[in-house]
């Protein structure tokens, strides 16, 4: 009962923020508005295929911004870092995208502004929405957060408007694929050798089991998993903790917590057998061919 009016409260609070502080704002004039979203409060994807796309998009000759919450600084460092070398694609961490998308947009610099998540942001008027859809959609109060996994209901939007792209991510054929193609050293960068070694898992994010899950399709066997809030600042802090307890275990994170882990952690603990796996996102060619 307790969880079940929580979901209510945070219904109500929903429909508040929408109605005062997230009126429908200005379309875009110069740039193509592109918004990754999901249902989900995490763990969805966005991020991985937020990669995918801005590769795409500049592979076609097109200037990409993204915008990233600025709440989520691993996931900025992490995109910062995967893009370095690109000059075509540029991150950008804020609070507000609506208001950034407007200045990047009078400022006629980028041909594309992605924003990774945005899909409760009704200020975004006239963005092409791509939908990460992983499950049956949301329709009871019960299935909000902080009750369930999702942030609001289907009706919510108008799903059946042609800017709208859903694209099923799991299922026997789906539109989007989100696997394990490398494990790395993380100082080294040496690859990880697969000899039946057990590893531990040490991981904040969304939905560390998906994450679990596509390492054993990998090919690697779990020993241990220890899983922290996502996007935790405390992170490298309960690591560290960890290694000291098992200095001669196995250990494999994902990128985006390698992303938080300083320089002298890594200077410090050169040696621990720590491993980053590296994730790829793979588009079927018939959602490839309908997308955007």
């Amino acid at each position: 009962m307790f969880r079940l009016l929580a979901a209510i409260c945070y219904r109500a609070a929903y429909l508040l923020h929408h109605a005062l502080c997230l009126r429908p704002g200005a379309p875009l004039r110069h740039s193509k508005l592109i918004v990754v979203g999901s249902f989900r409060t995490g763990g969805a994807g966005k991020t991985p295929f937020c990669i995918w796309l801005c590769n795409h998009l500049a592979a076609q000759g097109k200037a990409v911004a993204l915008l990233a919450h600025e709440y989520a600084f691993d996931e900025v460092a992490m995109l910062r870092k995967k893009f370095a070398d690109n000059a075509r694609i540029q991150i950008f961490a804020t609070r507000n995208r609506y208001r950034l998308a407007q200045e990047l947009d009078h400022s006629q610099k980028f041909d594309c502004i992605v924003c990774d998540d945005g899909f409760e942001d009704s200020r975004l008027v006239g963005a092409n929405t791509i939908l990460l859809q992983w499950k049956p959609l949301p329709t009871k109060i019960s299935e909000l957060w902080p009750c369930g996994k999702m942030r609001s209901l289907a009706k919510d939007h108008d799903l059946n408007s042609p800017m709208v792209h859903a694209l099923q991510c799991e299922g026997e054929h789906p539109d989007v694929r989100f696997v394990i193609d490398k494990v790395y050293h993380l100082a080294t960068g040496k690859e990880f050798v697969k000899n039946g070694t057990k590893v531990n898992i040490v991981c904040g994010l969304g939905n560390p089991e998906r994450f679990c899950n596509d390492l054993q399709n990998f090919g690697i066997e779990i020993e241990r998993k220890f899983f922290f809030k996502d996007h935790s600042k405390t992170f490298a802090i309960q690591f560290e903790q960890i290694l000291q307890k098992r200095p001669q275990d196995t250990f494999v994170i994902s990128e985006k917590d390698a992303a938080r882990l300083p320089a002298e952690f890594i200077q410090k603990n050169v040696n621990s057998l720590i491993f980053v796996a590296s994730q790829t996102t793979e588009i079927s060619p018939e959602a490839l061919q309908n997308l955007l």
